[in-house]
């Protein structure tokens, strides 16, 4: 939880400095609604590093990324990837795990 709640900070000082990132943290608001409303569904559960949106509105603010991360995304070449925390045989691992 120190890693989310190190995000949040990072994303709150970013937003009452910059008021340019509203469209950044809409889409993480997007990704994050989407994926608790429909975790089963795997468009969902990946982010695409190299969508433009999202190149041009999450990369650029600062604690976007850390967010996805502290919540389950695991970070690959081209993609972010939610874990939902359970471990091949179904047990529970991370801790870190958005709670759906």
């Amino acid at each position: 939880m120190a890693a989310l709640s190190k995000a949040l900070q990072i994303l709150s000082f970013t937003t009452t400095t910059n008021t340019n990132n509203k469209a950044g943290i809409n889409m993480l608001y997007l990704y994050l609604r989407n994926l608790s409303n429909h975790p089963t569904v795997p468009r969902y559960r990946k982010i695409y590093t190299n969508n433009a949106t999202y190149s041009k509105n999450v990369v650029l603010l600062d604690g976007g990324k850390e967010l996805l991360k502290s919540v389950g995304f695991e970070e690959f070449a081209s993609f972010l990837e939610w874990n939902d925390g359970e471990d091949d045989d179904g047990e529970e691992g991370g801790e870190n795990r958005l709670a759906l």
